[in-house]
C-alpha cells in the first residue's frame, strides 16, 4: 500500500471515529424515556451512551487489523495496574452485592478500553480541537435542556425528564449539569484563543461564544456550588498558563465576556426552584453550616480506613459497613448530624475506593494522577495548562459527589480528555496476528457493537416495562417478566415483588405470602439497609405475630435512621399495631422516643 493509499485509509477511520464520537456526545445523551431515576443503566440515555462507546470500540479494534498496529498511549499501563488490583481485590475480598460490583468493573474496563480506542485514530490538533468543539455543544444542548426546564414547567416536553424549575438536562441531577456545562465553558474559553480559531469559518467561530453564554446560563440558573467553583479554578488555570494566547485574542475575549455577561444578567431574572446565583452565594457563606453533613460521612469513612487500611472491606461493601459504622458514630457523637437518609457512596471517590479497596485502591489512583500531572508537565505550560484545566470541573465533583456513576457521560468525557493528554505520546506494538487470530479478533470487533446494543437495548425495554408496571392500576406480576431476565435490572424486580407480597400478604392475611417476603426481606437487609425495607419487614412479623423480631428490626432500622421521616413512620405504625394487639406496655413504656430534628 502506498503513502497516498495510507494517508485516504488514515482520513477514512478518523472520519469514522469523529462521526460515532459526534453521535456519542449529541445525539446519545439526547435520549430520554420515563424511568424511576437512580444511576447506571437505570437512566435510559447512559445506555444509549454505552452503544455508541462499544462501536467505537469495534472500529478501533478494526483499525488496529487493517494497519497492524497496535498505539499504546502513555498512562496506560497505570491504568491497567488500578484496574488489575481493584478487580482482584473484588475476587479476593467478599462481594457484598455481585451484579453492581459486575458492571460498575465493567464500567471501568470499558472506560480504559475507549481511553485506548482514542489512540488508535491519529488525530492532530485541529482534529483534537474538533473532537473539544463537539464536546461543547453538547454541553450547549444540556443547557438548552435545563433553561427548557426552567422556563416550560406545565406542561413538561415529553422528550425532556420532569424537571420543572431546576435545570438538570438530561442528567436528571443539577450538580451534574452544572459540571458538564462548566467543562462546557472552559472548551469554549479555550476553543477561541487557540491557534485554528481565526482560520475557522464564522458560523465555527460563533459556536463558542453561543455556547459559553448557553453554558454560563446553567451555571447562574443552578446556583450549584461545585460548577460555579469548576468552572472558576478551570478558567483561572486556563488564563494563568495561557496568558500570551489569552493576550493576543483580545477580541475574542471580549466578546466571550459580552455574551457570558450579559447571558449571566438574563439568567438572574429567570426564577428558579434553585433559587439561581444568589442562593449559590449564600450556599458558599454558610458552607461550614452546610458542611456538618459532610464532614460527620467523611469522618466515619476515614474510621473505616482506620480500621482496614491495606486491602480494605471489600468491593461493593460500603454501604454495608458504613450504616454498622453509623450506629457506633452517632452513640460518640450525638451532636454530629449524619445523613438521614440511605448512603452507597461516601460523596468522595478516593474515600469510596479507600473503604472497600484500602490503601491498594488508593495507591493505584494516586499514581494516575501522578501520571497525569507528569505528562501536562511535559506538554508545557500552556498545552499541559488546558489539559488540567479541562479536567477540574469534573475532578473536583468526584470529590464532593458521585458522577461517574450517575452519569456515563461524565466518565467518558473525562477519559477523554485523559486521552488528549496520553496520546501525545504513544508506543506501537506490532500485532503480526495469525490467520486465526485475525478471524477470531475481526468477529469480535463486529460482536462487540452487535451484544452491547443488543444488552442495552433490552435494558430500555426492561426500563419501560417496569415503569409500565408501575402506572398501571392493575398490577400484574407477569409485566415484570421480561425486566426479570436482564440480570442488571433483576434485583429491582425483586424489590417490586417484595412489595406486592407484602401488600397481598397483609390485605388477604396471607401468612405463606408474608414468610416468603420475610425470607427476602432478610436477604436485603444483609448487605442492603433499605428504610422501606426494614419498616414492612417489621410489619410483616408483627402480623406473624413474632413480635420480638419486629421490635427487634425496628429498633435496628432507628439505630441506623435515628431521625429519618419515613424510620419514625414506620415506628409509629409498629406503635399503633401494638396498641391493637394490646402489647404496648411490654415494649413501649419505658422506651424514650427519638424526634426528628
Amino acid at each position: 500500500m502506498n503513502s497516498l493509499a495510507d494517508k485516504q485509509t488514515e482520513r477514512r477511520f478518523n472520519i469514522a471515529f469523529i462521526t460515532l464520537f459526534s453521535l456519542l456526545f449529541l445525539l446519545a445523551p439526547s435520549y430520554y424515556q420515563p424511568n424511576q431515576g437512580g444511576e447506571g443503566l437505570f437512566l435510559p440515555f447512559n445506555n444509549v451512551v454505552w452503544i455508541v462507546v462499544s462501536f467505537i470500540l469495534g472500529l478501533a479494534l478494526l483499525k488496529v487489523l487493517h494497519t497492524g498496529h497496535l498505539y499504546v498511549p502513555s498512562m496506560t499501563y497505570v491504568m491497567f495496574f488500578f484496574l488489575g488490583t481493584t478487580t482482584i481485590l473484588g475476587m479476593v475480598n467478599s462481594v457484598a452485592t455481585p451484579v453492581p460490583w459486575l458492571f460498575r468493573s465493567l464500567a471501568l474496563w470499558g472506560g480504559v478500553f475507549f481511553f485506548i480506542a482514542m489512540a488508535q485514530f491519529k488525530l492532530n490538533r485541529r482534529w483534537q480541537d474538533n473532537l473539544l468543539y463537539i464536546i461543547m455543544i453538547s454541553a450547549a444542548i444540556q443547557s438548552i435542556y435545563g433553561l427548557i426546564q426552567v422556563l416550560i414547567t406545565d406542561p413538561a416536553p415529553s422528550w425532556l425528564p420532569m424537571s420543572p424549575g431546576f435545570p438538570r438536562g438530561i442528567f436528571q441531577q443539577t450538580n451534574l449539569n452544572a459540571s458538564f456545562s462548566a467543562t462546557g465553558l472552559i472548551i469554549a474559553l479555550y476553543l477561541i484563543t487557540s491557534a485554528s480559531y481565526g482560520n475557522r469559518k464564522l458560523i465555527i467561530q460563533a459556536l463558542p461564544l453561543a455556547a459559553a453564554a448557553l453554558c454560563i446560563a446553567t451555571l447562574v440558573s443552578a446556583g450549584s456550588r461545585v460548577g460555579l467553583t469548576g468552572a472558576a479554578i478551570g478558567i483561572t488555570l486556563l488564563i494563568v498558563t495561557r496568558f500570551h494566547k489569552v493576550w493576543r485574542s483580545k477580541n475574542a475575549i471580549t466578546l466571550f465576556i459580552i455574551f457570558t455577561a450579559a447571558s449571566a444578567i438574563l439568567t438572574t431574572q429567570l426564577d428558579t426552584h434553585t433559587g439561581g446565583l444568589e442562593t449559590g452565594v449564600k450556599k458558599f457563606s454558610s458552607a461550614i453550616k452546610d458542611s456538618s453533613h459532610r464532614s460527620a460521612i467523611y469522618e466515619s469513612s476515614w474510621e473505616l480506613i482506620k480500621e482496614k487500611p491495606l486491602l480494605g472491606y471489600g468491593i461493593g461493601q460500603f454501604q454495608k459497613v458504613w450504616h454498622e459504622k453509623k450506629i457506633e458514630y452517632i452513640k460518640n457523637h450525638p451532636e454530629a448530624p449524619v445523613m438521614p437518609h440511605r448512603l452507597s457512596h461516601p460523596h468522595n471517590e478516593l474515600l469510596y475506593w479507600a473503604v472497600e479497596g484500602g490503601a491498594i485502591a488508593v495507591l493505584g489512583i494516586l499514581l494516575m494522577m501522578l501520571s497525569v500531572f507528569w505528562y501536562c508537565s511535559r506538554l508545557g505550560i500552556q498545552e499541559g495548562g488546558k489539559h488540567l484545566a479541562l479536567l477540574i470541573p469534573i475532578g473536583i465533583h468526584t470529590q464532593v459527589e458521585l458522577p461517574f456513576y450517575i452519569s456515563q457521560l461524565h466518565w467518558i468525557t473525562f477519559i477523554t480528555i485523559l486521552a488528549m493528554i496520553a496520546t501525545h505520546q504513544r508506543k506501537i506494538i506490532p500485532t503480526n496476528l495469525s490467520s486465526y487470530a485475525r478471524v477470531t479478533s475481526l468477529s469480535i470487533a463486529f460482536a462487540i457493537p452487535v451484544l452491547a446494543t443488543t444488552f442495552f437495548t433490552d435494558s430500555l425495554s426492561a426500563i419501560n416495562s417496569t415503569i409500565n408496571f408501575l402506572v398501571n392500576k392493575n398490577k400484574d406480576i407477569r409485566a415484570l417478566e421480561q425486566p426479570a431476565k436482564n440480570i442488571y435490572h433483576l434485583e429491582n424486580v425483586n424489590l417490586l415483588r417484595m412489595r406486592i407480597l407484602l401488600h397481598a400478604g397483609l390485605d388477604e392475611n396471607n401468612e405463606e405470602l408474608l414468610r416468603e417476603y420475610v425470607s427476602m426481606a432478610f436477604a436485603r437487609l444483609t448487605n442492603t439497609p433499605d428504610i422501606n425495607v426494614f419498616n414492612g419487614l417489621a410489619v410483616a412479623l408483627h402480623h406473624l405475630k413474632d413480635y420480638d423480631t419486629s421490635h427487634q428490626v425496628i429498633g435496628r432500622a432507628l439505630a441506623i435512621y435515628p431521625t429519618t421521616p419515613l424510620t419514625l413512620a414506620g415506628r409509629d405504625k409498629i406503635m399503633e399495631l401494638d396498641r391493637k394487639a394490646g402489647i404496648f406496655d411490654q415494649y413501649w413504656r419505658s422506651v424514650p422516643t427519638p424526634d426528628p430534628q
